[in-house]
């Protein structure tokens, strides 16, 4: 991977929906392998707030690609994400609409129907982030596989979670042998990424050459994406952190309004008893002086 895209990477700023997402740590990397291989067709499998669509999108956008990117959900949710009503989809929607209309689609509907709209051979940049059992991920990838083009990337997530019957990692397991060409990167639930083998493209196997095994600053990629996830994960965090402040700010001004409110209405009160206390005092006043005079 050359100087330039490391730096882009370096310095990417995503616009993101304000959302939890386990996809923030590797949004440098979505940022340099757009930029690296420029697909001319670019497709994820399972988007749901798009924190990793929507960064292959800025990244596309910002360096002048004629990419176009489809992503494929239900925006319904599974058994991993829990389910979830059209609200998400309406916020990703917007924010989709106001930025990357003129390149994007969104695709609401299934893996298995939206593989029908694709050419064989025509994707050259493949992101499956759908349901993470064994069986969900593997029929992806096999249904998938001939939409692929020669030599075309494809990118798994939660490589690194083997929990809540995830089966990410027994898959990638298997491909990585199939598919010598691969790296796994470990942070943020990780992020396998495999080139597929039989590329005709001697440009883009050299220009792709961390994904070799005899890579020799393979590990040292790793670290400094992983560096730079977790500088994404801390600005999101101070991101959201500020955000929080802004809204206790916003509670502690309708509090103080609140307090001001009833100061008023409690010096009104005492208004009210003072004119009573007057008028009893001057009514008793009367009544005495009607007493003394009989």
């Amino acid at each position: 991977m050359n100087l330039d895209n490391l730096l882009a990477a370096a310095s990417f700023t995503p616009n993101l929906l304000q959302a939890p997402s386990a996809w923030l740590g590797h949004l440098p990397f979505a940022c340099s392998v757009m930029k690296e291989v420029k697909p001319k067709i670019f497709v994820e499998l399972g988007t749901h707030y798009g924190h990793s669509y929507f960064a292959f999108c800025q990244s596309a956008l910002e360096n002048g690609l004629t990419t176009k990117c489809y992503a494929v959900d239900t925006w319904q949710g599974d058994e991993h994400s829990g389910q979830y009503n059209d609200a998400i989809f309406n916020k990703v929607n917007t924010h989709h609409q106001e930025r990357y209309a003129e390149f994007s689609r969104l695709l609401r509907m299934t893996f298995d129907d939206a593989v029908g709209y694709f050419a064989d051979e025509s994707i050259e940049l493949l992101h499956i982030d759908g349901l993470h059992t064994y069986e969900a991920v593997a029929h992806d990838f096999e249904t998938w596989l001939p939409k692929l083009a020669p030599g075309a990337i494809v990118m798994f997530h939660d490589t690194n979670v083997r929990e809540r019957n995830f089966g990410v990692w027994k898959l990638w397991d298997e491909l990585k042998v199939r598919y010598p060409h691969n790296l796994e990167f470990v942070h943020s639930h990780g992020l396998g990424v495999l080139q597929i083998n039989d590329s005709p493209n001697q440009k883009k196997e050299e220009k792709l050459s961390w994904l070799k095994s005899s890579y020799l600053d393979k590990q040292q990629l790793i670290n400094y994406f992983a560096a730079l996830g977790s500088r994404q994960i801390e600005r999101y965090e101070l991101n959201d952190l500020k955000n929080h402040v802004v809204n206790l700010d916003k509670v502690i001004a309708n509090c103080n309004q609140a307090v001001h409110e009833k100061d008023v209405h409690i010096k009104n009160l005492e208004e009210m008893i003072r004119q009573y206390v007057a008028e009893k005092n001057q009514l008793t006043d009367v009544i005495c002086w009607a007493i003394k005079a009989d």
